[in-house]
């Protein structure tokens, strides 16, 4: 079993790790009064099986997998 990430010529490796890595999906809105233009909802879906939540927990509780703390942000 490998641990790393292959990536081709023209890919790239931070839409790979995404891929790769466990974690939350938060749910945004549109919000032009932030600075950001959106506002991060507390309801997240679990990258692996789709799952949605109200807030992120360490574990899914539908398909149990560990998430990422340090995971990339989409």
């Amino acid at each position: 079993m490998s641990s790393g990430v292959k990536v081709d010529k023209n890919q790239s490796s931070f839409d790979e790790l995404k891929k790769k890595i466990p974690h939350w999906i938060h749910h945004t809105r549109i919000d032009e009064t932030n600075v950001n233009g959106m506002i991060y909802l507390p309801k997240c879906d679990c990258s692996e099986c789709g799952y949605t939540v109200n807030f992120e927990k360490p574990v899914c509780p539908h398909c149990h997998v560990k998430m990422n703390k340090f995971a990339p942000a989409r």
